[in-house]
């Protein structure tokens, strides 16, 4: 059989070509899907788990009302599991700004509270019972050290959702929350406020400790 300069048989009169026609030396084809495969095995072996572009790891953003005011907010995201009387309880913060913003002073957070350890990737009610469903609170109050001098609200999730979209192997979870709200506001005794949260986070694991060292009544 007649051997075409330029060109390789493959046992079946048909020479090799690269992908625009144009016929490749003997070894050319082979060393060209050699390449292909070795770039998409490279593309494979990226490490996962790695913050990614526009990735929350650590961090959260949403949006909280509380009565007409309205604002975006973004900051810290964290998780734990405590030990209670009724066994273990899980807990995720949503700290404003940076997580040791908020103390005994000032704070500005929203909270969820689940009876059970960590959840797995599903949606969970919030609603006013602890047990059955996830507590959810709305908390921003300035001057919490003086009774006389505090001014913010504290509101408990009365109706939404907590979706964990994720559970990584680094102990990360991902997830979303909406839920409407309602409570009082600190420096106007009796006066009730409505309000709602809604956002996205990647929390990260901290020890029940580090919530502690917050100083906060957060029940841990």
């Amino acid at each position: 059989m007649q051997r075409v300069a330029g060109t390789e048989e493959d046992g079946r009169g048909h020479t090799a070509r690269d992908p625009v026609g144009y016929s490749l030396p003997p070894g050319a084809a082979f060393l060209a899907m050699t390449r292909r495969l070795l770039a998409l095995l490279l593309a494979l072996l990226v490490t996962p788990g790695c913050a990614s572009e526009g990735s929350l790891l650590g961090e959260f953003e949403g949006r909280t009302a509380i009565g007409a005011q309205t604002r975006d907010v973004e900051g810290e995201a964290v998780y734990t599991v405590v030990e209670t009387d009724r066994g273990p309880e899980f807990v995720i913060g949503l700290f404003v700004g940076d997580l040791f913003e908020s103390d005994v002073d000032a704070y500005d957070y929203v909270l969820f509270r689940r009876t059970g350890d960590r959840p797995g990737v599903g949606a969970y009610v919030v609603d006013e019972d602890p047990i059955s469903a996830v507590a959810a609170t709305i908390a921003r109050v300035d001057e919490a050290d003086d009774p006389l001098d505090s001014f913010g609200a504290v509101l408990a999730g009365t109706d939404g959702t907590l979706a964990i979209t994720r559970v990584d192997g680094y102990g990360n979870v991902a997830g979303s929350y909406r839920f409407s709200a309602e409570g009082l506001r600190v420096d106007v005794p009796g006066d009730r406020v409505t309000g709602s949260a809604s956002g996205t986070f990647e929390a990260r694991y901290e020890r029940p400790e580090t919530f502690r060292r917050l100083g906060l009544d957060l029940g841990l």
